[in-house]
């Protein structure tokens, strides 16, 4: 925190030195008065009452200049539904540079039987090192669109040669030793991380090494920082080892988590930050941290401050409001687990006119993100022996729901689906999750209502509501879908890989986009009509339609719906029909006026 401070006043100081502008009449209105022409920009964010007008927002009793930048670095979303909104290209270019290499060093033997930690909150046993590293390749491709290479070697045996499968190690951008336990094989990693560490400077700076789930510690590098020999430069926060020490125990951290996402997501940070090249799916941040170009980030600050003065003001000047932006100066906002729980736990208007103004309006920080494509998912091409048509994905969609565009054996229910699991993990590991699926007014497209519980970072338990518009894909099975999601707009593709005829259960795959934040990501749900798993003997049958979406059972996070639950009871009644009813209200009244005109 102290460190972040001392970037902020070198920033602002920078910044008053290029111009003397902070302190013009001109630019004190300027930060009281945003323009209206933006139909999604609430009234909220223009009032300002007219003895205000000359005051300046470094002269708020509760904004400083750091707290200013702080607090505009930090959000990146809050909830509100929105009717329109436009709609990202779920295409992407794959870049032909290719920006390093990873080698997952696996045991010599057993690594098809080993079991690893990844997997402990899924429906089925843990997998194997093996299975666990041919996956976390994939995963790698797909969040890298192929410029991250990945492949496994084993320690070799004593028949096999040791000297090639040395040098095919030492030329790895990251080599990871992963569940290594004889004493055979750590000792053959040890001589490689240390033959690594005693390379060239120049290769050395855009590499890494690390032991993970291993009998005995291996001393991690990531480029210029060495854990067993760190320098002294690494106590000034400026310096590129300063830097190197920063990545390295953030990658630990993302690897302690032991999902494939975070574990993915660290890797793709090192190479975005060392290898000379910019990874997409992490590129963009809006934290303000020593990595940054100190003109840029001058330019930011600038920014935020003559855009969104009376949003940042209104925001500090909020306990709940100012809450979450030191929550949210803890982590680095490109962690979406970290950061969206945080977001959530403290969710209001203010959040979101704030996020809205700086990050979606403004989009102070440059930021952009495209629907991942990868991997390719196809969707359902028949149901209950007929091809599927849109009218029959839609119904699907609606599915256990009293309405009368539910399929035939429906339960008639409140919800469409509950959620049993799902497989991202900073989206999809809420308790209660409710989806709820209904036409809109005009019958054309829809709208999907998830409500969900929320378990805060503070100790409440609250119930969260998002309103999304549907839109037909451009096949049968696919969907578009767009939110207003805490100020910032997320645009999504989803696909229905798989369904029951007698509906017990469906599988959902989307790819999704905040484009504002830079913000990609990727998840899967398996939902039932009460949120149970499904029977044991379906579970092979359901299994395989989750590989064909690119999703291993064991990144499955069981979802608890006991409505029993201490945290249910103290969240009381879901709010289910928040939305639902206003519209099915607004049709009545659209289809008496048609009947009557």
């Amino acid at each position: 925190m102290i460190s972040k401070c001392i970037v902020i006043l070198c920033l602002v100081a920078s910044l008053i030195a290029v111009s003397k502008a902070f302190v013009s009449p001109s630019l004190l209105a300027c930060c009281r008065n945003q323009q209206s022409s933006n139909k999604y920009v609430p009234n909220a964010l223009y009032a300002t009452s007219r003895d205000k007008s000359e005051r300046s927002v470094f002269r708020h009793s509760k904004l400083t200049p750091a707290e200013a930048f702080a607090a505009a670095s930090r959000l990146n979303a809050v909830s509100t539904p929105v009717e329109e909104t436009t709609t990202s290209s779920d295409c992407t270019t794959k870049s032909s540079e290719i920006a390093g290499k990873v080698i997952f060093l696996l045991p010599s033997n057993g690594a098809d039987t080993t079991q690893t930690q990844f997997g402990t909150k899924s429906p089925v046993e843990c997998p194997s090192v093996l299975d666990a590293a041919k996956h976390l390749m994939k995963k790698t491709s797909w969040f890298s669109e192929g410029t991250v290479e990945a492949t496994i070697v084993h320690v070799p045996q004593e028949d096999q040669n040791v000297e090639d499968i040395k040098a095919t190690l030492m030329e790895a951008d990251a080599l990871i030793a992963f569940g290594l336990s004889a004493d055979s094989d750590l000792n053959f990693a040890s001589n490689v991380f240390d033959a690594r560490r005693q390379g060239d400077s120049s290769v050395k700076s855009r590499q890494c090494q690390v032991a993970i789930d291993c009998r005995k510690s291996l001393p991690a590098t990531v480029s210029s920082f060495d854990k067993s020999n760190p320098s002294l430069l690494t106590t000034f926060p400026w310096t590129k080892d300063a830097s190197a020490m920063r990545m390295h125990d953030q990658m630990l951290g993302l690897f302690d988590r032991w999902t494939s996402d975070d574990f993915t997501v660290a890797l793709l940070l090192f190479f975005n930050q060392f290898s000379g090249s910019e990874i997409e799916w992490v590129k963009h941040s809006i934290d303000a941290t020593w990595e940054k170009d100190p003109i840029r980030n001058a330019k930011e600050f600038y920014a935020m401050i003559s855009k969104c003065g009376d949003c940042i003001t209104n925001c500090i000047a909020d306990e709940n409001c100012k809450a979450c932006l030191n929550a949210l100066n803890a982590v680095d906002t490109r962690d979406q687990v970290m950061s969206y729980r945080t977001v959530v736990s403290y969710e209001s208007e203010l959040l979101r006119d704030f996020s809205l103004c700086i990050l979606q309006k403004n989009n102070i920080f440059g930021c952009d993100a495209t629907i991942p494509t990868a991997p390719k998912v196809e969707p359902i091409s028949a149901w209950r022996g007929k091809p599927l048509t849109f009218e029959a994905a839609r119904s699907i969609l609606v599915g256990h729901l009293d309405d009368e565009a539910a399929p035939e054996g429906g339960a008639k229910k409140d919800v469409s689906w509950e959620v049993a699991c799902g497989a991202n993990v900073a989206y999809d590991q809420f308790p209660s999750q409710n989806q709820i699926f209904y036409e809109s007014v005009n019958g054309k497209d829809m709208w999907y209502d998830p409500v969900f519980r929320v378990e805060t970072i503070d100790g409440r338990s609250v119930w969260c509501k998002r309103h999304y518009k549907v839109r037909d894909g451009p096949v049968p099975g696919t969907f578009r879908f767009s939110v207003l999601d805490n100020g910032i707009t997320s645009n999504e593709f989803w696909t229905i890989v798989g369904v029951a005829d007698d509906l017990s259960w469906i599988i959902f795959h989307y790819a999704g986009a905040a484009s504002a934040v830079g913000q990609r990501y990727l998840g899967g749900l398996l939902c039932t009509p009460d949120g149970s798993l499904p029977n044991k003997e379906k579970e092979e049958g359901i299994w395989r339609v989750l590989r064909r979406a690119g999703i291993e059972p064991w990144e499955l996070y069981v979802v608890n719906n006991d409505p029993n639950a201490p945290g249910a009871i103290e969240a009381g009644p879901p709010p289910l029909h928040y939305y639902l009813d206003g519209v099915r209200a607004a049709k009545r009244k659209r289809a008496l006026a048609k009947a009557e005109g």
